[in-house]
């Protein structure tokens, strides 16, 4: 009989650190009170649900996985429109363009796969980011399953089995109450009982949907983190009883945070009246080609320094625009003088967009006290929601463990991250973790680990360029780095 640790990893999209409370969501609360829990963790750049979807997955940022934005240009994939790597078709194509290394780096499915384990992923949301997760999970013979496009989840026959036993998939709506409360009934009623992943990513939708369109002072919010609470509190329950509390072991994350959408700017068409054409693409004849969103970037036609240093400036004088990268610099400053190289920023990837940006945020209050709000550019409402860029509010995320191979009733201080999770995860199968993999064995967190991790180094660098400073905050743990905050003054 096996008896090897068995992992559960629930996500819960869009959850700020902060708004954890004994009386918001009493059952995650009291798993971060019993278990080890980080409150110093941290999301990678940019902060979306793809590129920390990556993340998870193998252990990196995007300057060793290749997943550079949410949304972005790359004509290896298509000429004629933007590669979204949260759908299915376009992962499909991107594994195709690539040869099968959409990602650069071994994933925790393939890592587990050549061990002899299986993974699972399982999300409300779509089957490209479950397949995102685990790119090769079908070659594996993995479960790779979502709620939307649900006939592209495999293996096939699970897929079908799960929706026989438990079906239909209930529409998405804001809170996904019925496909949320079905995605657990799916979890301890079939997946465990019937198929026992040996890693199962368990991700729910909420509240990231519900704050993107809501925002933090709706009622619908607040039900939407009582709705993921109520969830992870029926699998603790299920886990108690389960006969698998000696060998599952449970790690809570999210993704990234959010902050409030408070002004749209319609960049495209601000950036036309100034005579720069942007589009998804160079088809057209634009000269920028990428996605504009409150955490943008963009290619830039031929590579063209000029063209690149024209864009910078003109973002630079735009009232709305804050940090800026660009490559190819020092390590610190970028080729354009007052910008970010991308290696700061953990981007600096050959797939990487030109330029990146992040349009201003401030610390402005919402609700019962959430704090942050950004200009945006989306189809989010006035008050919503949205996330990408370099708030600590973003960046600060969830992280806790549980189960016989973590320290109970443990808080350390040190950095952790969403990159932590695969390194920890491999280091506890007598797995070998790849060079390439950026995060940190957590080895505070660990019973058996007597290993302190190295003393958190913290560091701040700043350019200037029109009269405007640029910082960007990093703490080091090790080889480790985690992105604290950037700003502008």
């Amino acid at each position: 009989m096996s008896t090897h640790p068995l992992f559960l990893i629930v996500v819960f999209d869009g959850l700020r650190a902060d708004m954890v409370t004994p009386e918001t969501m009493p059952n995650l609360c009291r798993f971060q009170e019993d278990g080890t829990s980080f409150p110093n963790a941290r999301s990678v750049y940019p902060t979306s649900t793809r590129t920390n979807a990556a993340a998870l997955a193998t252990g990196s940022t995007p300057r060793h996985n290749g997943i550079v934005q949410n949304k972005y240009f790359d004509p290896n994939i298509f000429h004629d429109d933007v590669f979204h790597p949260g759908q299915f078709a376009d992962i499909a194509a991107g594994m195709a363009a690539y040869g099968g290394d959409l990602l650069t780096t071994p994933s925790l499915g393939d890592i587990a796969a050549r061990g002899g384990y299986a993974m699972a992923s399982f999300l409300t949301g779509g089957t490209g980011t479950s397949r995102l997760v685990n790119p090769r999970a079908a070659e594996h013979g993995h479960i790779s399953l979502g709620f939307n496009g649900w006939e592209n989840s495999c293996p096939t026959d699970i897929a079908q089995e799960l929706v026989a036993a438990h079906g239909p998939i209930p529409e998405s709506v804001r809170p996904n109450i019925d496909a949320i409360n079905l995605q657990t009934d799916m979890t301890i009623e079939s997946l465990y009982p019937n198929h026992q992943p040996d890693i199962l990513v368990l991700w729910y939708s909420e509240p990231d949907q519900t704050h993107h369109y809501h925002g933090v002072a709706s009622e619908k919010m607040g039900q939407a983190i009582s709705l993921v609470d109520t969830q992870f509190g029926r699998l603790l329950d299920w886990w108690r009883d389960s006969g698998l509390q000696d060998r599952l072991q449970i790690i809570a994350v999210s993704d990234h945070g959010q902050i409030t959408a408070r002004k749209r700017v319609d960049v495209n068409a601000e950036a036309a009246k100034a005579g720069f054409a942007i589009d998804d693409h160079f088809d057209g004849g634009a000269d920028y080609a990428g996605y504009t969103s409150y955490s943008g970037s963009m290619k830039v036609r031929d590579d063209d320094p000029n063209r690149m240093a024209a864009m910078v400036e003109w973002l630079t004088d735009q009232p709305w625009c804050g940090l800026i990268f660009t490559p190819g610099g020092n390590g610190i400053e970028g080729q354009v003088p007052g910008t970010f190289d991308h290696a700061l920023g953990l981007i600096d990837h050959p797939r990487s967009p030109d330029i990146y940006y992040v349009m201003r945020h401030d610390d402005a209050v919402f609700g019962d006290g959430i704090v942050g709000s950004c200009f945006y550019n989306g189809v989010y409402p006035e008050g919503g929601g949205t996330h990408g860029g370099l708030h600590p509010k973003e960046l600060n995320i969830v992280l806790a463990a549980q189960g016989t191979l973590f320290e109970a009733g443990l808080t350390p201080a040190t950095p952790a991250g969403i990159i932590d999770i695969a390194p920890t995860i491999l280091h506890l199968l007598g797995l070998s973790q790849p060079t390439t993999m950026d995060g940190r064995i957590l080895t505070e967190a660990l019973a058996s680990s007597d290993e302190a991790p190295g003393e958190p180094e913290t560091t701040v660098h700043s350019v200037e360029r029109g009269g405007l400073a640029q910082f960007l905050k990093f703490t080091q743990v090790g080889r480790t780095s985690y992105l604290d905050a950037g700003w502008i003054e």
